[in-house]
């Protein structure tokens, strides 16, 4: 059974922040949700805060930890207060406004380009020497994989532990089968192999309204649940990979805009087309394995057509 992300409602969400913080709170509006939490905006003593309900304290954790690495061009709001609530938890941030990355027209998505490389080079340049490992990481910042290769390898991983457990059966009795995975699969740890990556901060769900830009420049880069540690070109893989959804990114050609940014500033790029390639098929692979979860058949069959091109060694675009 797919899970939720939460049941609370907005009557929930007032009645709630009442209790909490008296009649101080005001303006209590739904803002939105995602795969695994939902969240409304309130003002307290005249200050814009929002608070997010869902299941995986981790998430949130996660958040307060990404907090510490707020720089001017990577805004990330703070998190003041998590704990129980309801049959999970909720974490209150503060609040900011903007709109989200992927709903940019084109012409907002075009001034918005300066800001989004700078946030990129924010996050390629964050110090996470403290941290240890590749992939996704905890709320200490340890993340599980002792290499690159080893966290793309993981995505063939359907443990009981793991939310979208089950995947692998779902994705064998869908309409694509499991044959177009298996075949991306073998061609990505082919290639990981033969490069070397160093190890970078990653948001790895900035197009998913986690995201904001307000008159040309980035707001806030929130819910850090998806975060890993790796070759920072994936974050511009992710551009590539979902630009179709995306037109206004799409016509900006990231990848030529991203690359032209880097040799700018005399940054190297060994083995660009392989890396992009491994991140791009796994980026197809994470969402192949989680659209069988769903059971979106038709998400299911754009993604692996898009990822097609990309075993076939396609042009980028």
């Amino acid at each position: 059974m797919v899970e939720s992300p939460s049941p609370v409602q907005l009557d929930d969400a007032s009645t709630f922040l009442v209790q909490r913080f008296g009649t101080d709170v005001s303006h209590v509006e739904h803002v939105g949700e995602g795969a695994w939490s939902r969240c409304f905006g309130f003002t307290l003593n005249g200050s814009e805060l929002v608070i997010r309900f869902g299941r995986h304290v981790e998430d949130f954790q996660r958040d307060r930890l990404a907090a510490r690495f707020a720089a001017r061009d990577l805004p990330i709001p703070q998190v003041i207060e998590i704990d129980r609530a309801f049959d999970g938890w909720y974490c209150i941030s503060t609040r900011s406004r903007g709109t989200p990355l992927e709903q940019l027209d084109v012409s907002d998505w075009q001034a918005t380009v300066p800001s989004v490389l700078a946030t990129l080079d924010a996050l390629r340049r964050t110090d996470i020497s403290a941290t240890t490992g590749y992939g996704g990481w905890n709320d200490e910042g340890t993340a599980p994989h002792a290499t690159w290769v080893d966290y793309l390898a993981s995505v063939m991983d359907d443990s009981s532990d793991n939310r979208t457990h089950g995947w692998k059966r779902r994705l064998v009795d869908s309409s694509i089968g499991d044959e177009s995975f298996c075949r991306a699969f073998d061609l990505m740890v082919d290639l990981a192999g033969t490069v070397r990556v160093d190890r970078q901060l990653i948001h790895n769900d900035m197009l998913n309204r986690n995201v904001l830009a307000s008159q040309g420049h980035i707001t806030a880069v929130f819910d850090w649940g998806c975060s890993i540690y790796g070759d920072f070109l994936y974050e511009l893989a992710t551009m590539m990979f979902w630009g179709p959804w995306h037109p206004a990114i799409e016509r900006s050609n990231m990848l030529s805009v991203s690359v032209d940014h880097y040799r700018d500033m005399g940054l190297e790029l060994p083995d660009l087309d392989a890396r992009l390639r491994c991140c791009l098929l796994h980026i197809g692979l994470v969402h192949l394995a989680y659209n069988a979860f769903l059971g979106d058949e038709e998400t299911l069959l754009a993604t692996d057509r898009r990822m097609a091109r990309f075993v076939d060694g396609a042009p980028f675009s």
